[in-house]
């Protein structure tokens, strides 16, 4: 029974990151660098506790009644990404 808890678990942080992702506009291809994780700290910590505490943020979602992502892509002039909440 704890083995099935577990891998419930697990999967729910995989797909936690997955969601996360598509919902800011990034791809699921490839490693996150670590300038964009630093110049987005809000969405990383974001990103981090959602990770962790899924079970939490999938409730609060639901009952919020599935809002949209507060956040997304930025591209700089000199063409660098960064996730920022939308304005």
């Amino acid at each position: 029974m704890a083995l099935v808890i577990a891998l419930i678990y697990f999967v729910g942080l995989i797909g936690s990151v997955v969601v996360g992702r598509f919902r800011a506009g990034l791809s699921q291809r490839g490693r996150l660098s670590a300038g964009l994780m630093l110049s987005s700290l809000p969405w990383t910590g974001h990103q981090i506790a959602s990770m962790f505490f899924w079970p939490v943020f999938l409730v609060v979602w639901l009952v919020r009644g599935r809002p949209a992502s507060p956040w997304q892509i930025e591209l700089s002039p000199r063409g660098t990404m960064r996730v920022a909440r939308v304005r």
